[in-house]
C-alpha cells in the first residue's frame, strides 16, 4: 500500500513540476505573488524597530512559521488552494501572502505592545484581511476557497495573531530576566 502511495506521490510531484515550469513560472499570477510579497518585505525592512531588531525579527520568524503551518493544514485538508505556485517544492511559499501576513502580524506586535490596543487592532486588521483582502485574492484568481469561508479565515487569523503575541511576549519576558 505504501509503495502505491509513494508512486502516486511521485507522479503527482512530477506533474505539478511540469505544470509549474510550463504554465505558472513567470506568469502574471506568479509575478503578482512575487511583487506583493517583496513589497511587504521591503515595508518590514523599512519599518522594523532598530532598537528591538532581534525580538522583532524573531517575531517575524514565528509569524512566518504560524502562517506556514496554517497554510499547510488548510491545503492538506482542502480548505483552500493556491492556483499559482511561487515555488513548486513547498506549500509554505505558495500562499499569495506568505510574507504579507507575517509582516502585518510582526508590525502589529511592534507597534501595539499592550494587550487591549493589540486585540482591538488585530480584530480590525483581521477583518480587513479576511473580508477585503482574501476576496480580492479570490477575485484575481490567486486564492481559491474550497471548503472554507471568510468568517473561518477571520477567526483563524485572530487566533494566529494571539498565538504570535503570547510566544513573542514569553520570549521577551524570559530574555529580560536573563539580561
Amino acid at each position: 500500500m505504501y509503495s502505491q502511495i509513494d508512486k502516486m506521490g511521485s507522479k503527482f510531484h512530477s506533474l505539478q513540476t511540469d505544470i509549474w515550469l510550463h504554465h505558472d513560472l513567470f506568469s502574471p499570477g506568479w509575478w503578482s505573488i512575487f511583487i506583493i510579497n517583496v513589497l511587504f518585505l521591503i515595508l518590514f525592512i523599512v519599518l522594523i524597530d532598530r532598537y528591538r531588531t532581534l525580538l522583532i525579527s524573531f517575531t517575524f520568524v514565528v509569524g512566518f512559521v504560524i502562517v506556514g503551518l496554517a497554510n499547510e493544514i488548510g491545503s492538506f485538508f482542502d480548505f483552500w488552494s493556491y492556483p499559482h505556485q511561487f515555488l513548486v517544492f513547498t506549500h509554505r511559499f505558495n500562499a499569495v501572502d506568505f510574507a504579507v501576513v507575517p509582516v502585518i502580524m510582526t508590525l502589529t506586535y511592534q507597534y501595539f505592545s499592550k494587550w487591549r490596543p493589540y486585540f482591538v487592532t488585530i480584530v480590525i486588521l483581521s477583518a480587513i484581511m479576511c473580508f477585503i483582502g482574501i476576496p480580492a485574492f479570490v477575485y484575481f484568481g490567486l486564492y481559491k476557497l474550497e471548503n472554507w469561508n471568510y468568517l473561518y479565515s477571520f477567526l483563524v487569523t485572530v487566533f494566529m495573531f494571539l498565538i504570535l503575541k503570547i510566544i513573542a511576549d514569553f520570549v521577551r519576558d524570559k530574555s529580560k530576566k536573563h539580561s
